[in-house]
C-alpha cells in the first residue's frame, strides 16, 4: 500500500491516514521477524507467519497522522460499522479535514477470491455514503474516490452481453496465442467454483453501489 508506506514513516499534520483491514496481531504474529523470540522459534521448525497484507505494519498506528484498524480474519459489515462510528467518525471529525479522499478497495467483499472480507456491494454503497456525510459535516461535502483492488472480477464466465469469442463454454480462461506450448489452461475445479461465485456479485457490483452512494449522497444535498 502506497499510501500506507508514504505517510507512516514519519508524522506530517497535514494528512491523517485511516484504514480498514483484514487483519490483527493474533492473526499476523506478536514479535518482529528479527526478534531473537521468532529467530529461535523458527529454529526449532516453526513456520514462517505470513500474515495478512499489510501485515504487523498495518496492525498498529504508528503516530497520530494513521489510523490503522485491522478487523480480524475477515472483514465483516459488523466490524466495519462499529469501526466507522465508534473510530473513524471521531477522528475524522477531530481533523477537520479540507478534503477526503477514498481509497476504494473491493477485496473485502465476501465472494473475492482472496477470501478476506463478508461484505456484499450493497454494504459498499453504505460505506460510501457515512463517507459522504463526514465530508458534508467536516469539509463542505468535498470528497473523491479513487479506484484500487479488488479480485472478484466476473471477466471470465461467458455472458450474453460480452464479446467473447465462440465455443467458450469449456473453458473460463482463454488466452489464446499468448499460452506457452507446454502450458494447460484448464482451470481447476474449486477456482472455478470461486469465479462462479464472483460471476454472480463481484467488483463490478461493487463499484456499481460504491457510485450510487455518491449519487444518493448529492441527492441528499
Amino acid at each position: 500500500n502506497g499510501t500506507h508506506d508514504i505517510l507512516c514513516p514519519t508524522f506530517d499534520p497535514r494528512f491523517l491516514y485511516v484504514s480498514l483491514h483484514a487483519g490483527g496481531a493474533h492473526i499476523n504474529g506478536y514479535d518482529d521477524e528479527d526478534s531473537d523470540a521468532e529467530s529461535f522459534r523458527l529454529r526449532l521448525g516453526g513456520k514462517k507467519q505470513d500474515g495478512i497484507f499489510p501485515g504487523r505494519c498495518g496492525d498498529t498506528s504508528p503516530h497520530e497522522g494513521v489510523l490503522n484498524i485491522p478487523l480480524g480474519q475477515k472483514v465483516t459489515a459488523s466490524a466495519m460499522g462499529t469501526a466507522l462510528v465508534s473510530q473513524v467518525t471521531p477522528a475524522v471529525e477531530a481533523f477537520s479535514p479540507d478534503l477526503i479522499i477514498l481509497s476504494a478497495g473491493f477485496d473485502a467483499h465476501m465472494n473475492d477470491p482472496l477470501g478476506m472480507g463478508g461484505l456484499t456491494a450493497e454494504d459498499f454503497g453504505s460505506v460510501t455514503e457515512v463517507a459522504c456525510q463526514m465530508a458534508y459535516k467536516t469539509c463542505s461535502g468535498r470528497i473523491f474516490s479513487v479506484l484500487e483492488g479488488g479480485y472478484g472480477v466476473p471477466c471470465c464466465q461467458p455472458r450474453d452481453d460480452l464479446f467473447l469469442p465462440p465455443n467458450t463454454e469449456d473453458r473460463l480462461l482463454q488466452l489464446g496465442s499468448d499460452l506457452p506450448a507446454n502450458m494447460k489452461d484448464d482451470v481447476p475445479f474449486t477456482f472455478r467454483q470461486k469465479l462462479d461465485r464472483c460471476h454472480a456479485e463481484g467488483f463490478l457490483e461493487c463499484v456499481k453501489e460504491h457510485v450510487k452512494g455518491f449519487v444518493k449522497c448529492n441527492k441528499r444535498k
